[in-house]
């Protein structure tokens, strides 16, 4: 989820919103949302900021800035992993949308409808050679 152009996000507009979808503050001084939205469970995907060293700073938040977040998810995970990614994705649209940026896909071009379906195509993949080798 990147900002617009000469804009940026604040830690003060950033924080309300990943507390309302379920993230928390953990691991690597970065966000996580786990499997319950009280922070208890496996994560299943994570935020990191997009701008090096890609870390937060929760006790000084107010002075955060950043032009952009990273979402990101690991294979194999807890739960059903397509339903992580499709949480994960409307985590990214609501901060988008909340923050008034863009959501960007893996090589920083606009998330297309298209590439949202190969994205789940792949994990569909993922899963169905998980439960062959198994």
């Amino acid at each position: 989820v990147m900002s617009h152009e000469g804009t940026v996000f604040t830690g003060a507009e950033l924080l309300p919103v990943l507390l309302n979808l379920g993230f928390k503050f953990g691991e690597m001084d970065i966000f996580h949302r786990h499997l319950s939205p009280t922070g208890k469970g496996p994560v299943l995907f994570s935020m990191a900021n997009m701008v090096k060293p890609g870390t937060f700073d929760v006790d000084h938040m107010e002075q955060f800035e950043t032009h952009g977040l990273s979402l990101f998810m690991a294979l194999p995970c807890a739960g059903t992993a397509s339903d992580n990614f499709n949480l994960m994705l409307h985590a990214a649209e609501m901060l988008s949308s909340e923050l008034n940026g863009l959501v960007l896909d893996g090589k920083r071009q606009p998330l297309t409808r298209q590439t949202a379906i190969e994205y789940k195509q792949r994990i569909v993949d993922f899963e169905r050679q998980q439960a062959l080798a198994n």
